[in-house]
């Protein structure tokens, strides 16, 4: 999975170096634009560690996808029990930890896959489709973990169509912080891309009912 996520990483970036702008060739720049889930909220973290803040994170990403597995349930999933955890987790073991087939308290089953990108973002188009349909992501950062909320992004347009997106901002909110004080933003050209360690995406995935898990016509019951 952590060479698949390098790959994917290192073809986000072409677009990028693609998208430099030839002598010559006009480019038409669009107004700036943001994408942005004004009303997201997080639950409190049990504790103040870091493994509490992914798992914090996590829970608001499949919240809003209708999967309720909070963060107790992801600290003990991941580290064995209610333990405080300071170090970012390597990303293979987190894959682990969320990955997987899922029977949730109402009976609903669904699967859970992890994307990962590594770095800065130079290609926003996947969060911000995420962002779109109401789904944050999680972002380390500075060793620290955040939920991403918005984008804020140029968009530039050359003749034959081709696109070049140019993040200027990520709106993040802080698990850790008090709810008040939880908005913070990396802002392209003041930050350090490089301190920015991976984005991390969790897609929900409804699971069908086998063929042998429906009803039968001979198994329903009719009124005559």
């Amino acid at each position: 999975m952590l060479r698949r996520a390098l790959i994917l990483a290192l073809l986000l970036a072409l677009p990028l170096a693609a998208g430099k702008k030839p002598k010559g060739v006009p480019m038409a720049r669009l107004p700036e634009q943001t994408i942005d889930i004004p009303s997201l909220s997080l639950p409190g973290a049990a504790q103040p560690c870091t493994n509490y803040a992914w798992a914090v994170a996590v829970e608001a990403m499949l919240r809003a996808q209708n999967v309720p597995l909070d963060q107790h349930y992801w600290v003990q999933k991941a580290n064995g029990g209610e333990l405080c955890i300071e170090p970012a987790p390597n990303l293979e073991r987190l894959t682990r930890a969320l990955n997987g087939n899922y029977t949730l308290n109402d009976g609903r089953k669904v699967k859970l896959e992890t994307q990962i990108i590594l770095g800065a973002p130079t290609n926003p188009d996947s969060a911000i489709a995420s962002l779109k349909q109401g789904v944050p992501l999680l972002v380390f950062w500075k060793s620290r973990a955040y939920l991403l909320r918005g984008v804020i992004f140029d968009e530039y347009v050359y003749p034959n169509g081709q696109r070049l997106y140019q993040v200027k901002e990520l709106r993040m909110l802080d698990p850790l912080a008090p709810p008040k004080q939880s908005e913070v933003s990396f802002v392209n050209g003041t930050d350090d891309p490089a301190d920015i360690a991976a984005l991390v995406f969790v897609t929900a995935t409804p699971i069908s009912p086998q063929p042998w898990q429906t009803a039968q016509p001979w198994q329903t019951k009719t009124k005559w």
